[in-house]
């Protein structure tokens, strides 16, 4: 088996965009607004990393067994636990870490940092350690790569094989629509962070649940789709597309407000 110097080229191309879009998106951010605390977009990944790599994985570890033989009970438990995690991660972070550094336009930072990690970790470092693999198996030949990667054991070896076969599948393609999604989930976080921060105000809690259930809306569809009751994707992008324009109404009039009251 070899695969193509096109899929190698989508894969490295695909997760250099993952990594560099975000980084560029804070960058310019900061140009234009040279008032906010760059710390903020270090807090919003180091938000995403406590909450949702460790501390939602390790709640996976025991709930995903009791509720993955019933898809109503995964479908609702895979809605909520990214909400909370993360939008309960985010609350904390302005509570304890940014206390004096409350304000709109570090929200916006903080989303930034907060999405931007995501597609980093989740995207841009998947796709590039799929390339390293396509790379090697080129090298050595599939088998040869599968007998090291599992050390002769059979039932590893058939998972390694379909998980190159995925891989050499890839190409622009799909690797434009994760590289979309991804965006569109960065601009989905960007506003979320503003919605929470707002719910760190006095009198402003309720805002905080209803970011949870805002989150939960929108991972219902990715979540659906993982389970096979929605088979399209674009039943799952344009949803998301939607939603985020939908939550980008109240965060933009929150970031305005905000600015018109700095000028006074």
């Amino acid at each position: 088996m070899n695969i193509s110097g096109s899929t190698i080229a989508a894969l490295v191309v695909g997760g250099l965009l993952a990594i560099i879009i975000p980084i560029a998106a804070i960058i310019v951010y900061k140009r234009r607004r040279k008032d906010a605390w760059l710390i903020s977009a270090l807090i919003g990944a180091g938000t995403f990393l406590v909450f949702a790599f460790i501390l939602e994985q390790i709640l996976h570890t025991v709930m995903l067994p009791v509720v993955s033989g019933n898809k109503i009970l995964y479908c609702i438990y895979g809605c909520l636990a990214a909400g909370v995690f993360e939008e309960t991660g985010r609350f904390i972070a302005y509570k304890a870490f940014m206390k004096n550094h409350r304000s709109a336009q570090n929200a916006v930072m903080m989303g930034l940092g907060h999405g931007g990690f995501e597609a980093m970790a989740l995207l841009g470092a998947g796709l590039l350690s799929n390339a390293l693999v396509a790379v090697n198996v080129n090298a050595v030949g599939l088998d040869v790569f599968v007998e090291q990667a599992t050390m002769g054991n059979a039932e590893l070896a058939e998972t390694v094989r379909l998980q190159i076969d995925a891989i050499a599948q890839s190409g622009f393609g799909s690797i434009a629509l994760g590289l979309f999604e991804r965006m569109i989930a960065m601009a989905f976080h960007v506003c979320m962070s503003v919605i929470v921060y707002k719910s760190a105000q006095k009198g402003k809690f309720i805002l905080f649940p209803a970011a949870i259930l805002l989150h939960a809306l929108l991972d219902s569809v990715a979540v659906m789709y993982q389970v096979g009751v929605i088979t399209s994707l674009s039943s799952v992008y344009i949803p998301m597309v939607i939603m985020t324009a939908a939550v980008a109404v109240p965060a933009y009039k929150i970031v305005k407000s905000e600015k018109r009251v700095e000028a006074q």
